[in-house]
């Protein structure tokens, strides 16, 4: 069953409406639920859906033919006049999957689809869809500088992973500490997301659910068939992903280990990984072209290239390079009781780089919804560095907004672990405060998983603009 993608259906929909050509690209990473998107979209309508095969161009218009409904082999001249021909009767979609297959194969076809949309099919009702999963091939052969369609894109849409509350559809019984753990190592990945909901019996496997085993060991379970485990290979395996954009990956996996570890500054991953500043950058370039990585700087200061640095994007990513690289022996030898007991080691500190992206997500919902005594328009961080001791400090979320039409700063810590919050931490985020000149109104919000002791609470109330929030009240 489909499931979301609400807004991206709504951009389709809106992109094939009118009776002129237009040029739509799709992009996203492998299993991201484009294939799934396209034809949800597409079902009610007269599609030409071609899934591009890696080949010649000879053998790829015998597939077209076949697509077509063709009696003959079409060549790239007779595939267009059919366009012409059937465009002057009713509107056509056609959706081409993969299409850097088919430039890499023919680049004078791709020269010829082109003139065709911004010259014979121009003002005729065709809707071309270009698809992939492979980000710099798209850059390279569809909106890069030396691309013909780059100026001829009506849409530019790029799919991606699903937020906590999209993902939640697929195991709605979860409970709120479940659901945050099966986010986080699903990564909002649709393609892992399904196979979670099939090992909870949404979808046939029943097993997991009739058990009424304990939520760590269902967890352990999920964890188990989607990574640990070498021989079930259910979930999509990151160095798979990039194995598709990038020719080597030593130094992209080591680079993402240390990150994962914690080291996200240039010089302390140069250090780590033994190679100098500027070939490190580079790499990470690379890397955030692909969307595995991101750079990140501190909300107030974008201008301060000091206060740079870098972190995995996507946290089922930051699993596997978390838990399953560092101990790859394990891995390899199939040692998956011992794998856990070393995720167990680091799941906390694992799970509060969930517990933020979740939080942010909170943040931002409830301000579309108009649910909080502020607006936000900017969510990021901001922190100080201790050179010295190659550490950071600062807040796990800070927003930008406003508060009855003036400015308002957020400030926000999201605490993961098993006790309450006390007073101590909700006095330590307001003095903390101090560091950052704010603008506006300043609001200062708690997140924890476990809730908070009763004088927390008692003594939040007596403090200005403090809100108190709980994993089960986000869920």
């Amino acid at each position: 069953m489909f499931k979301g993608r609400k807004e991206e259906i709504t951009k389709l929909e809106k992109f094939y409406e009118g009776d002129n050509a237009e040029v739509a690209v799709i992009s996203g990473q492998f299993g991201i639920g484009k294939s799934a998107l396209l034809k949800e979209f597409a079902a009610d309508k007269s599609c030409i859906f071609i899934e591009a095969y890696e080949t010649t161009i000879k053998h790829q218009f015998e597939l077209i033919s076949q697509i077509m409904g063709s009696e003959t082999i079409l060549d790239a001249e007779a595939f267009c006049k059919e366009i012409t021909k059937r465009a002057s009767k009713e509107k056509q979609l056609i959706i081409i999957d993969q299409y850097p297959h088919i430039v890499k194969a023919d680049s004078s076809f791709d020269k010829m689809l082109h003139e065709c949309i911004t010259g014979e099919w121009k003002d005729l009702p065709v809707k071309l869809v270009l698809c992939s999963d492979a980000f710099m091939l798209v850059d390279k052969y569809i909106k890069g500088n030396k691309a013909v369609w780059k100026d001829s894109i009506s849409l530019d849409l790029v799919v991606e992973p699903f937020g906590f509350y999209d993902s939640c559809e697929f195991f709605a019984d979860a409970s709120p500490k479940e659901a945050a753990f099966l986010y986080g190592i699903t990564g909002g990945i649709p393609y892992n997301l399904a196979r979670v909901a099939a090992l909870l019996g949404v979808e046939g496997y029943q097993n997991l659910a009739e058990k009424q085993i304990e939520s760590t060991d269902k967890i352990k379970e999920i964890a188990k068939r989607l990574f640990l485990d070498r021989e079930s290979k259910l979930g999509i395996n990151p160095e798979m992903v990039m194995a598709t954009e990038l020719r080597e990956l030593a130094y992209y996996n080591y680079m993402l280990t240390t990150l994962a570890k914690g080291l996200n500054r240039v010089n302390q991953i140069s250090a780590e990984v033994e190679k100098p500043k500027d070939v490190v950058v580079p790499y990470l370039n690379s890397l955030m072209a692909i969307g595995v990585c991101t750079k990140e700087t501190a909300i107030t200061e974008l201008t301060n290239r000091k206060k740079t640095r870098y972190s995995i994007v996507n946290l089922s990513t930051l699993f596997w390079y978390k838990v399953v690289v560092p101990n790859y022996h394990d891995y390899v030898t199939g040692n998956v009781d011992g794998l856990w007991e070393k995720a167990k080691e680091v799941m906390d500190e694992y799970m509060k780089e969930v517990f933020i992206k979740i939080c942010a997500e909170y943040l931002k919902d409830r301000s579309d919804k108009n649910l909080l005594p502020f607006t936000v328009e900017e969510i990021g961080n901001w922190w100080v560095n201790d050179d010295e001791a190659g550490t950071t400090d600062g807040f796990d979320l800070v927003s930008l907004g406003k508060c009855e039409d003036k400015p308002a700063t957020i400030f926000a810590q999201c605490y993961y672990n098993n006790e309450p919050i006390e007073v101590a931490q909700l006095k330590s985020l307001i003095e903390k405060t101090k560091q950052l000149h704010r603008q506006g109104d300043a609001f200062y919000l708690v997140f924890a998983n476990a809730g908070f002791h009763e004088n927390a609470i008692t003594i939040s109330s007596a403090i200005k603009n403090i809100m108190l929030i709980t994993l089960d009240e986000m869920r």
